[in-house]
């Protein structure tokens, strides 16, 4: 009698753990506990800047960097989980699509199309090529796009389609904070995402036969990175016109 009725409870709680409400509680814990861990790293960076600060130490510093970066991976965790969580809990499409739209403005990702070239402004520098999670630049990237060609096609507006183009990435590094070791080789620059995404919009195709790709790295007020697609015959052209000016500087590293 008692062993069939902890039968019972087992497989209630089984099932409970298994309906769709179970499993957002599930998702609201752990969204709870990045949220714990990332004021946590935050308020342990604050007492190291100001222990860094009086002590002048170099090492303390290090421990700082290295505490933010890890608030920082967690910030990113977090926001994925609650970005699957909005999809899974948002049963009002509409709703949902405005969400998408807000993440645009939040992220401060600017599209424009000008004198046949199209630049997308990014407010942070894409990815190191082994990064796991890229989720963060690229979904709020693919809405962009997204949105300005639907924009464009209701008011009757060249969408540009690129065969044979070229990609350049200015990546734009905040010359107030430290170089070292902010400052990466091209080659470790994750371009392929953002290559997929761009291509998907605006090109015929980002096979090697159809797109090659430049990288320049410049010194300015904030990290960002701005994408220029062009023809590929305007690119030197392009290149001899913009070599100094972007409104950021070429300064020797």
């Amino acid at each position: 009698m008692v062993k069939s009725s902890i039968t019972n409870i087992l497989k209630t709680a089984q099932k409970n753990e298994n309906e769709p409400f179970g499993k957002i509680k599930g998702q609201l814990d752990e969204t709870q506990a990045l949220s714990w861990r990332m004021e946590q790293y935050m308020a342990e960076s604050r007492n190291v800047l100001t222990s860094c600060i009086r002590l002048k130490s170099e090492l303390q510093y290090d421990y700082f960097t290295e505490l933010v970066l890890e608030a920082a991976k967690t910030s990113e965790k977090l926001t994925d989980k609650l970005r699957r969580l909005t999809l899974e809990v948002s049963v009002n499409p509409v709703q949902y699509e405005n969400y998408k739209a807000e993440l645009v403005t939040i992220h401060g990702i600017e599209v424009e199309f000008s004198e046949g070239i199209l630049k997308v402004a990014l407010p942070l520098l894409v990815p190191h090529r082994k990064d796991f999670y890229t989720d963060f630049l690229y979904k709020p990237l693919h809405t962009a796009l997204q949105n300005w060609c639907l924009e464009r096609i209701k008011k009757a507006m060249e969408i540009p389609s690129f065969e044979e183009c070229l990609v350049c990435f200015v990546h734009v590094y905040n010359k107030n904070l430290p170089l070292v070791g902010r400052v990466r080789d091209h080659d470790n620059i994750e371009e392929k995402h953002v290559l997929d995404i761009v291509s998907s919009f605006c090109m015929k195709s980002d096979s090697g036969f159809y797109v090659d790709t430049f990288h320049t790295t410049r010194l300015g007020m904030e990290d960002g990175t701005l994408l220029y697609v062009m023809d590929s015959s305007r690119f030197p052209g392009w290149l001899r016109e913009n070599s100094q000016p972007l409104d950021i500087e070429k300064d020797a590293l």
